[in-house]
């Protein structure tokens, strides 16, 4: 059984209470997040689409001893209507997906003071297991970070793929190879690839953030909060009061999660920068 992908969500008093009693995850669309180029991409010329797709295909045929592959005038066409429809068919996509932004650990200063009410909010602790992610259809993706334009191209993750299978099936020939292309799975992972590759291209200005994704075909709420919630931080400042929300949401844990964790952080630059604190209620 794989390990669960482990992530963490940072949260201000209100979203965090409001999480905790709806007992959901919500997986938002591009459009209302916080970056205003968020999933905002270029796609590829047909030029480079066909290049990519024929250097990929010579590949595999001379691989198996067959010549390098050329496409006559017609073909040519063919293939270009064809990444047009593809390149649609994309952006419905990606218009669509649902993304639930999250961090790498939950002692991020910074994440802390921009998500979490400067400190005041909680960070959860997420483990999604195979069995949740497969039955909702939740898929994990890195955040890749660049200055340069975002031109997609969706040939490269086609070609990751199919590459995949002429490995898989040494012995397959030309035509065996590409009917396996069209098969329902393979579809299945080159739209999850390439649309997760599309959708989690950010600005390097946000690079500091290292953000996971986890996504969704489409947006909305899931109820997957009590499956994946293994423990809620929340940070004592020196000198500083918990806010009103605390104790409230301190409460609802008890009483409705009661086997999720409580930790506590310290933040302090006079002693050690970090502490950490199993809280309870005993």
């Amino acid at each position: 059984m794989p390990n669960p992908l482990v992530s963490f969500k940072y949260r201000t008093p209100e979203r965090a209470l409001q999480s905790l009693k709806e007992g959901t995850l919500y997986f938002a669309k591009s459009s209302v997040l916080n970056d205003t180029l968020e999933a905002k991409y270029d796609h590829a010329s047909p030029e480079d689409f066909i290049r990519v797709y024929v250097q990929t295909m010579s590949e595999i045929s001379q691989q198996r001893g067959g010549p390098a592959l050329e496409f006559d005038q017609q073909g040519m066409s063919d293939m270009t209507a064809a990444n047009v429809l593809e390149n649609k068919n994309l952006q419905n996509s990606t218009d669509q997906i649902g993304i639930f932004s999250a961090a790498r650990r939950p002692d991020h200063q910074a994440m802390w003071a921009y998500y979490a009410d400067n400190c005041n909010g909680f960070c959860f602790e997420l483990a999604l297991s195979h069995e949740v992610a497969s039955r909702y259809h939740i898929w994990q993706t890195d955040v890749h970070y660049q200055g340069t334009a975002r031109v997609h191209n969706s040939a490269e993750d086609w070609r990751e793929v199919i590459l995949e299978i002429a490995r898989e099936h040494p012995g397959a020939s030309m035509e065996e190879v590409h009917h396996l292309a069209l098969d329902v799975q393979f579809r299945g992972k080159y739209g999850i690839i390439t649309s997760s590759r599309a959708v989690s291209v950010k600005h390097t200005d946000w690079a500091h953030e290292q953000e996971i994704r986890l996504l969704t075909g489409k947006s909305g709420a899931l109820p997957i909060l009590s499956d994946v919630l293994k423990c809620v931080y929340f940070v004592q400042r020196d000198g500083h009061e918990m806010g009103e929300k605390w104790g409230e949401i301190m409460r609802y844990l008890y009483s409705h999660y009661p086997s999720v964790e409580i930790k506590q952080l310290t933040f302090c630059m006079v002693r050690s920068p970090l502490r950490l604190r199993r809280w309870n209620f005993d």
